[in-house]
């Protein structure tokens, strides 16, 4: 299932629009004023005046920020749902523990940065969604990395290495050694491949957690452009995981 559209600030301006042009205040003042206006017999009077009003009330509506944050929570909450819905059901306490504690982290990091958006004064979408996308990339990153880590328990290098060495001293079985040599190779590059999903992972925690430590510290006179950058950061990291991800596959359809 593909990921919902970023919610960014065009999507929020839309709902502030729709929010402003749907106020019922507003839209039971004009029909008070177009109803009176057709018992007093004077419509064609009261439809500038009550065009007028309408404009003028869902202008209020728009600018109003208390409205705004009310929007915005709502549509927040609503994106969320929408993401919550296309991402797969993975629980880090299936996987092996190595494996589960970095998704824990990554879990425990994507709610530190929820937490930090839900406090700005903007909001931050790029940022959420690209968290979101990334949170996902990295579900499926560490499902690869679970066929690597089940391979390897199934068939561990050493013992293919150790059986290997018995055929070499013992000659006579080319064919055998051939086989093993080449599942040896295989299984010494899952086994880097494995290793630097870890080594990869350890690192894209530590940038997140900048990340998250640059959300907080932003001042609010560079909220705008450090919205951009820092999604662009996210973005970048969440590249680096699916070319890592690309990897292990190579390595784990190698190995079948």
């Amino acid at each position: 299932m593909p990921m919902p559209a970023p919610y960014d600030r065009a999507r929020f301006n839309r709902a502030l629009i729709v929010n402003a042009a749907l106020d019922p205040f507003t839209i039971v003042l004009v029909a008070v004023v177009l109803i009176a206006g057709i018992l007093i017999g004077a419509l064609v009077y009261t439809l500038p005046v009550a065009a007028i009003l309408y404009l003028a009330g869902a202008a209020r509506t728009y600018f109003d920020e208390d409205a705004a944050n009310k929007v915005l929570a709502r549509e927040r909450a609503a994106h969320r749902k929408r993401v919550e819905a296309g991402r797969v059901d993975v629980r880090p306490e299936d996987f092996a523990k190595p494996i589960g504690r970095l998704l824990n982290e990554a879990r425990m990091r994507e709610r530190r940065i929820g937490d930090a958006i839900s406090r700005a004064d903007l909001p931050y979408e790029e940022v959420s969604q690209e968290i979101d996308r990334f949170v996902s990339a990295m579900d499926s990153t560490a499902q690869r990395a679970q066929l690597l880590w089940e391979a390897l328990a199934d068939t561990p290098p050493e013992r293919v290495e150790t059986r290997l060495a018995r055929v070499r001293s013992e000659g006579g079985e080319p064919e055998l050694e051939e086989a093993l040599t080449t599942q040896l190779a295989t299984l010494r590059r899952m086994e880097k491949q494995l290793d630097r999903f870890f080594r990869e992972m350890e690192r894209i925690l530590v940038e997140l957690d900048t990340v998250r430590s640059q959300l907080v510290s932003v001042s609010a006179s560079t909220e705008s452009a450090q919205q951009t950058e820092l999604a662009a950061e996210v973005r970048a990291l969440r590249e680096r995981m699916g070319a890592s991800a690309e990897g292990m596959a190579a390595a784990f359809e190698s190995g079948a």
